[in-house]
C-alpha cells in the first residue's frame, strides 16, 4: 500500500459532502479541522460539493439557515459538543451530518442526542482524521509538546492529544502495527502503552485489518534525543522555506515580493517542481530554477510564432497548462528570490560554517574563535547567536567552564531577552538530564546507537501482555 495521508484524508472528506448530496451545503469546522481541510482542498473543489458556506463551529449565525444542510467535521471533545448541541437546540440549519476526526465517548453521543429535540440530526459517524496532512509522507498535530517531561497534568493531555493523532491515523490507513519506543524517554513510553492498550485491548475489532503481526512497526521516538539538528541552518529548499521564511498549512508569507502576491500556496501534491526538489540543495535548486525558466521562455517563444488557424487553435488548447505553468514559475522565482535576499542580508553562509566547524570539526580553539567573532559581528542577528551558543555549549560545555562563560558574556551584549539568556545558562542541565550529549558527536556505529535506543511494545496472543525486547533487529536486504 503506498503511504499518501494527503489522498486518504481528501477520499475523507469528499464521502462527508456525498453522503449528503443534493441542496446546499454549510460546513462547519472547529480550530483544528478547518486546517485539515484547507491543505487538501481547493475552493473549486468545496463549490464542486455544493458546498456555499464555511463556518467555525465557534460561530452560530444569528438568522437561521434552514435551507442548507450542515456537514460538521469536528474533534470528539466536550467543548465540541457543547457547541454542536447548542446548534441543534436553536435548529440552526435545516439537516446536520455530524462527522468525528476520531473515537467519540458514549456520554458525547448521549448529551448530542438529547439535544436534538427537532430531530434533524441525519447521520453521524467516525472519519479517522485527527492529524493534518502536510504531504503525501508527512502530518502535523498542530500542537507541541514543549519541554514539560514531568508526569503533570498538561503532559498527560498532550500525551492524549498524540494518541487521538496517531491511532487515527493507523485507522485511515489500516494498520496495526507492531509498536516500538524509545527505552530511554517516559514520554514516549506513555505514548505507546497508550497506542497499544487503544489498538489491542480496548478496540481490537476496530484495528482488525487482516494482516500479520509485524507487516507495519510503529517507532515512537522522542525529538530531544537530538538537539543540534534544529539549530543548525538548514539548506534543502522545503527546509530553508520552513526555517527562513516560515510555512504554515503549506502557505508562506513572502515579505519583500515585488509584486502584489504576499502569499503563496506551497504544495507538493499540486506543484511537480516542488516535489521534485524540495529535497535539494541549495546550489543544486537554483540550478533547476534557471532550467524551469529556461524551459518556460522557449515555450513563450513559440506560443507567439501564430501565423495560422491552426497555430491559434493549438494555442488555445494549450493555454491553461501555458498558464500553470506561468504561475509556477513565478512562484518559484519569487521564493528563490526571497530567500536569496534574506540569506545574504542576514550572513546565514557565514552563520552555516561556523556552525559545521562547531559541530563536525575536532579543532576546540577554531570553533571558539569563529564562534565569538560572529557573537561580535552587529550583522549577525541576535537569534543566530543564539543558536550558535547552543551548539557550543552542547559540543564543549562539559570539558570546562571558561570559554561557556565568555560565550554568555559575549551574548549579554547582543541584547538578547532574559528568556533567552536563562535558555544558554540552564541548556546543558535541560538537555544533559534527559540525553547524553557526548554520544551526539561520537562517530559511532549506527546500529550499535539504535540498538540501545529502542525498545520494543507489541501484543501478546491474549492481547493483554507487553514484552519489551533487549535490541532493535534492523533487516539488511
Amino acid at each position: 500500500m503506498t503511504l499518501d495521508v494527503s489522498a486518504v484524508v481528501k477520499e475523507y472528506i469528499w464521502k462527508m459532502l456525498s453522503d449528503c448530496s443534493g441542496g446546499m451545503k454549510a460546513f462547519i469546522l472547529d480550530d483544528f479541522t478547518i486546517n485539515i481541510v484547507s491543505v487538501v482542498f481547493s475552493q473549486t473543489e468545496l463549490l464542486q460539493a455544493e458546498v456555499f458556506l464555511v463556518e467555525r463551529l465557534q460561530h452560530i449565525p444569528v438568522k437561521k439557515l434552514q435551507h442548507f444542510k450542515a456537514v460538521c467535521f469536528v474533534r470528539p471533545t466536550m467543548k465540541n459538543c457543547e457547541k454542536l448541541c447548542e446548534h441543534l437546540k436553536r435548529h440552526i440549519y435545516g439537516e446536520y451530518f455530524l462527522f468525528f476526526s476520531h473515537l467519540v465517548q458514549e456520554n458525547l453521543l448521549q448529551k448530542i442526542a438529547a439535544s436534538d429535540e427537532y430531530e434533524v440530526v441525519q447521520q453521524v459517524q467516525e472519519l479517522y482524521a485527527s492529524f493534518v496532512p502536510v504531504d503525501p509522507s508527512l502530518f502535523s498535530l498542530e500542537f507541541s509538546f514543549g519541554m514539560n517531561y514531568s508526569p503533570s497534568d498538561k503532559s498527560l493531555r498532550a500525551t492524549d492529544r498524540v494518541v487521538e493523532g496517531i491511532s487515527s491515523l493507523l485507522l485511515s490507513l489500516k494498520w496495526k502495527p507492531a509498536i516500538r519506543f524509545q527505552r530511554s524517554s517516559s514520554r514516549c513510553r506513555r505514548v505507546a502503552e497508550e497506542i497499544h492498550r487503544l489498538a489491542y485491548i480496548q478496540e481490537p475489532g476496530l484495528f482488525d485489518f487482516r494482516q500479520k503481526v509485524g507487516d507495519y512497526q510503529l517507532i515512537v521516538l522522542d525529538r530531544m534525543e537530538d538537539p543540534v539538528t534544529p539549530l543548525l541552518s538548514q539548506w534543502t529548499y522545503q527546509a530553508m522555506v520552513h526555517e527562513i521564511l516560515g510555512i504554515k498549512n503549506n502557505k508562506v508569507q513572502l515579505r519583500h515580493s515585488l509584486n502584489d502576491e504576499k502569499e503563496i500556496v506551497l504544495a507538493s501534491s499540486d506543484d511537480s517542481f516542488y516535489q521534485e526538489n524540495m529535497f535539494s540543495n541549495y546550489g543544486d535548486l537554483g540550478l533547476a530554477v534557471k532550467q524551469l525558466v529556461d524551459n518556460f521562455q522557449a515555450i513563450s517563444k513559440i506560443n507567439k510564432q501564430i501565423e495560422s488557424i491552426d497555430d491559434m487553435h493549438r494555442f488555445i488548447e494549450s493555454f491553461p497548462e501555458f498558464r500553470h505553468q506561468s504561475g509556477s514559475v513565478a512562484k518559484h522565482v519569487n521564493l528563490i528570490s526571497e530567500l536569496s535576499k534574506i540569506i545574504n542580508e542576514k550572513s546565514l553562509m557565514t552563520v552555516s560554517r561556523a556552525e559545521q566547524e562547531v559541530v563536525c570539526g575536532s579543532d576546540r580553539v577554531l570553533a571558539f574563535d569563529l564562534v565569538m567573532d560572529l557573537l561580535a559581528d552587529n550583522k549577525i542577528l541576535p537569534f543566530e547567536c543564539l543558536k550558535l551558543a547552543l551548539l557550543f555549549i552542547l559540543r564543549y560545555g562539559g570539558h570546562g567552564n571558561k570559554q561557556v562563560d565568555e560565550v554568555m558574556t559575549a551574548l549579554t551584549r547582543r541584547n538578547l531577552d532574559q528568556l533567552s539568556l536563562n535558555l544558554v545558562r540552564n541548556f546543558g542541565k535541560i538537555v544533559g538530564s534527559t540525553i547524553n550529549t557526548e554520544c551526539l558527536f561520537w562517530n559511532q556505529n549506527f546500529f550499535s546507537r539504535a540498538s540501545k535506543l529502542v525498545g520494543d511494545l507489541k501484543g501478546a496472543e491474549n492481547g493483554k501482555k507487553f514484552e519489551k525486547l533487549s535490541q532493535f533487529c534492523f533487516e539488511v536486504e
